[in-house]
């Protein structure tokens, strides 16, 4: 990783020249392999190789964004993919980091909360919401119902915006066990198999709009999706760095009516000491090659644009890529 980082700063002091006279050989922290945050991985080093001829953006696997600020923090890395959750909590010092990381800085977002790429879902059992008059999230503290109900894992913050939402409609883990239910952490892909073996009456997770872990639910099982309120959505994405946004009846055949969720993004992030010529130069061959990076994978070609990428965030944005996005009046 030293290597890298040397390398990095010899192509900065060489960007005294021509733009394109020097490739730049960069690491990036992502998550575990495969899935969309690794292709947004692929993207950047198209965009970055296009802009600069022999680039290249190395993916560095890792538990995730919390991991990801740290190593940023301890300059192990000069750029990290972090969700906009996983931002507020390391600029905030929320646990588990406890203490403000503030020298993070956005270049772009690799996609944004609007994208609706990680959009909260309840969804429950047809039979179970029936016989219990369930129709929507706030209906369960009113009828308190016993309910064997999954979040995600501990440590992935997605679970803390599931029991967020649950939390705003005056819903805690001990009412849901007092009520004779049952709380299960577990990973998406397992909530997914507990559903369908009808071991679970509700799963509580941020996946993207039609997901195959949900076609996969929907096929097996008689569904309903439980809308969550404006207020609610709101609030918690207030209070976790995500962005309320919208799901239309008409996208699920088992949602009856429109839906509020919270909307999780992911950005693309660098550390304040970082060269600004460098920033900008990171930032401009993105956004100047939005095409390159979007054609890694069909979502990012769906919901991204160079309005979506220059979106703020929890962190504020990096000098250099501030002065690209003024320049191209997207950052007033």
């Amino acid at each position: 990783m030293r290597t890298t980082l040397l390398v990095i700063a010899a192509c900065t002091a060489a960007l005294t020249g021509p733009l394109a006279a020097q490739p730049y050989n960069l690491t990036v922290a992502g998550y575990s392999p495969g899935g969309l945050v690794s292709t947004v991985g692929v993207g950047l080093d198209r965009a970055l190789n296009t802009a600069y001829p022999g680039s290249t953006v190395t993916y560095q696997t890792s538990s995730g964004g919390l991991a990801n600020a740290m190593l940023l923090e301890q300059m192990k890395v000069p750029l990290g993919l972090i969700a906009s959750t996983e931002l507020d909590v390391a600029v905030k010092g929320k646990a588990p980091i406890n203490r403000p990381l503030k020298d993070l800085r956005l270049l772009l977002n690799a996609y944004s909360p609007g994208s609706r790429f990680q959009a909260t879902h309840v969804l429950a059992q047809k039979a179970w919401a029936e016989k219990n008059g369930i129709a929507t999230v706030a209906d369960i503290a009113a009828k308190k119902p016993a309910m064997r109900v999954a979040f995600n894992r501990p440590g992935n913050l997605d679970g803390d915006v599931g029991l967020g939402v649950m939390a705003a409609n005056g819903i805690s883990q001990d009412d849901i066990k007092a009520w004779g239910g049952q709380v299960v952490r577990a990973a998406s892909q397992e909530m997914t198999s507990l559903m369908l073996d009808r071991r679970l009456d509700v799963v509580v997770f941020g996946i993207s709009i039609n997901h195959p872990r949900i076609r996969e639910m929907d096929n097996g099982l008689d569904l309903v999706m439980l809308p969550i309120t404006e207020a609610t959505a709101a609030k918690v994405a207030d209070e976790l760095g995500a962005k309320p946004c919208p799901i239309k009846a008409g996208e699920y055949r088992f949602l009856a009516a429109d839906s509020s969720s919270v909307c999780v993004g992911m950005a693309l992030v660098a550390r304040a000491d970082m060269d600004e010529k460098l920033a900008y130069n990171i930032t401009s061959a993105i956004f100047d090659n939005v095409d390159k990076y979007k054609a890694a994978h069909r979502l990012l070609q769906a919901a991204v644009t160079v309005q979506t990428m220059a979106e703020p965030g929890p962190a504020p944005f990096h000098a250099g890529a501030q002065r690209y996005l003024r320049e191209k009046g997207l950052l007033k």
